[in-house]
């Protein structure tokens, strides 16, 4: 009598799954706006609080944590990280690694290094000195933002120049 009923029981399943009928399609026009729920991004603002200075790495440390940054997306995934100049005259946004010249005697790179959870950026002065504070540095909290865009999307879109944020923003219609 068990044996009946569990099969009874599946008979119904299998019945039911191919019995469903597709209807008409809803109206059109009615969808929100192309996204790709694949691809985060977050705006950063940093001050000179947040930045650790590393006597051994001779370096400017700034860790960030998102959880959103995951094995996945550091192994297969991209992480993109943009620094927004705040030099009016200059405003953009540039990727990271970066290498600013604020002097003529040095030059200073950001670069980044993903892990589980979150990134740190990193800021080396050229002659390897303890210089300002980077914010200190430009007298302004500094922006940057973080793209994240999974392995699926990045795969379908590995010839694309991720260098630039604003072509970034429009392809994958991000909001700032």
């Amino acid at each position: 009598m068990k044996t009946f009923k569990m099969f009874l029981g599946i008979f119904l399943m299998i019945l039911a799954l191919t019995s469903c009928v597709v209807g008409p399609a809803g109206p059109v026009g009615l969808a929100g706006p192309e996204g790709n729920a694949n691809v985060v991004s977050s705006t950063v603002e940093v001050g000179s609080n947040d930045w650790v200075y590393d006597a051994n790495g001779s370096c400017w440390v700034l860790d960030l944590s998102w959880n959103e940054i995951d094995v996945d997306m550091v192994d297969y995934g991209a992480v993109l990280v943009y620094f927004e100049n705040p030099n009016p005259s200059v405003l953009a946004w540039h990727q990271l690694p970066l290498t600013l010249y604020p002097s003529s005697l040095y030059s200073s790179t950001m670069e980044t290094s993903y892990y589980d959870y979150g990134l740190s950026i990193f800021w080396t002065n050229s002659d390897l000195q303890q210089h300002e504070n980077p914010c200190y540095l430009y007298g302004s909290n500094l922006t940057f933002k973080i793209v994240l865009i999974d392995a699926t999307v990045y795969m379908d879109y590995q010839d694309t120049d991720f260098s630039n944020y604003e072509t970034v923003k429009q392809l994958f219609n991000l909001q700032d």
